[in-house]
């Protein structure tokens, strides 16, 4: 259980209601063993033999659409690499007070907290854990009207903004 909330936690991303399938270039797959049958009752203990814990298989394939007949194309894994086959060593349960204080959320609500700032303010929030938040509002950038050197050398002489120039004066010798 605990590694697979490390995994979890690890690998976890957006979560997303429906996916295109030309978009997907890549899977990880995570498997876990066959569990022993004396890890499967209430009093197992794993300090006698760490070894009875189950191997962890984790691989990595790219996908490869074929044409099915179907609107929906026929996926296949290519296997990519790496490949690995874990095995846990160590094990050892969270102080039971830790974790409760770990898992712990916040009891606030979002007017509570908002009430706490004072009067409504614009571009600001409190997130599910009682943070507050802000948002800055940049306006686009215009990298036309930006001043850069005009170097001699790279000047164009067809540029109208050079007609506008007077004509260089010249030094006497």
């Amino acid at each position: 259980m605990q590694l697979k909330s490390i995994l979890i936690a690890f690998f976890n991303g957006e979560e997303i209601e429906s996916i295109c399938l030309p978009g997907i270039e890549h899977v990880i797959s995570i498997t876990c063993g066959p569990t022993p049958a004396s890890l499967n009752t209430a009093t197992a203990s794993l300090e006698d033999d760490p070894s009875s814990l189950p191997k962890v298989h984790i691989r990595t394939y790219t996908l490869k659409l074929l044409a099915s007949g179907t609107r929906i194309p026929r996926i296949e894994l290519v296997p990519m690499g790496p490949s690995l086959d874990l095995m846990m060593r160590r094990h050892l349960p969270a102080d039971a007070e830790l974790l409760k204080q770990s898992l712990k959320r916040p009891k606030l609500k979002k007017p509570d907290v908002e009430k706490g700032l004072g009067k409504k303010v614009k571009n600001q929030g409190v997130d599910e854990m009682g943070d507050l938040r802000g948002r800055i509002h940049i306006a686009k950038q215009d990298l036309g009207k930006l001043q850069t050197r005009k170097m001699k050398g790279l000047r164009n002489d067809s540029d109208e903004s050079d007609e506008d120039l007077p004509p260089p004066k010249r030094r006497k010798i």
